[in-house]
């Protein structure tokens, strides 16, 4: 099951062309993006309504879509502008169109009520533009449900094992020690943390990092990663720090469904702008190797999961306290949803639609 009134990050912004237009799959359903002259985006049903043919197939026409199987003509509205040959009797159906916002490198996609696609909500992150920051990205493919991925971000206790030679080395490891501290809000958790006494990459001092990312519904990670002086955090009472930093690392990840068991994972990793250019390349060497982790063992972990009777029940540690949260905080919204759509069903029924009222 899928939340629908949320934003999905459905691609990176430069992937998307100004004269062509690209097909993605989000929850299920097929989306064409493309952009208007102006280069501001639009999202439609990448289906033709005449023989279903993928419109993302399709060529620009200034602001408008042309399905190359036939000639049907669309507006980045979804209404039918144009079909070749002589006049149709009865009006082409329009093509569903979603609202998309392009804002910090991704172009999100509304796949639930229209009425309710409210910009506000769009996650923050820092986006691949900003000169703050040298930032690179990238993106893969998981054969696995976006739930397992969920699971596997609201819980880093795993990078002391599964990147123990990779993440869990540059980082100085710890991650499996203690929990972090656990904040629920309204549509994301916040995850905050000190390791202390760590030893910097290739350099002998020790510090202390403070260590803090949200993860937004409907699975969004947005990770900040600060170190200080060995001492620092002792100094603050193990507090959140409101000084300048030695380093300061910055994470963007995004996880959205294509369908019940195919998900895509799009990422990016930054430092500050003053960061050296081979250093930078070095750490995201290390990332793109640790989510190559990531992947081989939640592949596995879905393929044990379908040869898994469904009367057995996984253990539960401590460290699950926030994977469960994030299911029971997307479970939640779901269910709103559900129930607010059997209202609208009832308030429908109850109309007289027969005229004899």
């Amino acid at each position: 099951m899928f939340l629908r009134n949320c934003w999905y990050a459905a691609a990176w912004s430069h992937e998307l062309a100004n004269d062509s237009p690209i097909g993605r799959t989000v929850i299920g359903e097929p989306i064409v993006l493309a952009r208007r002259s102006d280069g501001t985006p639009y999202a439609l049903e990448d289906r033709c309504p005449h023989r279903f043919a993928p419109l993302s197939r399709g060529r620009l026409e200034g602001d408008l879509l042309r399905c190359m199987y036939h000639g049907l003509l669309f507006g980045a509205d979804g209404r039918c502008q144009h079909v070749p040959g002589p006049p149709v009797g009865a009006p082409v159906p329009a093509v569903r169109s979603f609202p998309v916002v392009e804002r910090d490198s991704w172009l999100w996609v509304w796949m639930g009520d229209i009425a309710q696609a409210d910009p506000a909500l769009i996650p923050p992150a820092f986006g691949l533009d900003n000169p703050a920051w040298v930032m690179q990205s990238g993106q893969l493919d998981y054969d696995a449900n976006y739930q397992l991925i969920n699971d596997n971000l609201c819980d880093l206790s795993h990078v002391d094992f599964v990147h123990e030679r990779t993440l869990g080395f540059v980082t100085g490891g710890g991650w499996s020690d203690e929990l972090p501290r656990l904040k629920a809000q309204q549509r994301s958790l916040r995850f905050e943390r000190w390791f202390i006494g760590k030893a910097m990459p290739n350099q002998p001092v020790l510090v202390d990092r403070w260590c803090t990312y949200e993860y937004h519904v409907p699975g969004v990670f947005v990770m900040e990663n600060r170190s200080y002086p060995h001492g620092t955090a002792a100094r603050i009472d193990f507090k959140a720090p409101d000084e300048p930093p030695l380093s300061y690392r910055i994470e963007q990840q995004a996880v959205t469904p294509i369908d019940e068991r195919r998900t895509r994972y799009l990422y990016a990793t930054g430092f500050e702008a003053n960061m050296p250019a081979k250093a930078m390349e070095g750490l995201f060497e290390v990332i793109q190797n640790a989510f190559a982790e990531d992947r081989l063992i939640i592949e596995g972990q879905q393929r044990i999961l379908d040869a898994t009777p469904d009367d057995r029940r996984m253990a539960f540690l401590p460290s699950d306290k926030g994977p469960t949260a994030m299911r029971r905080l997307i479970a939640t919204l779901i269910r709103r949803e559900d129930e607010a759509a059997g209202q609208q069903q009832d308030r429908c029924a109850d109309l007289d639609i027969t005229g004899r009222g």
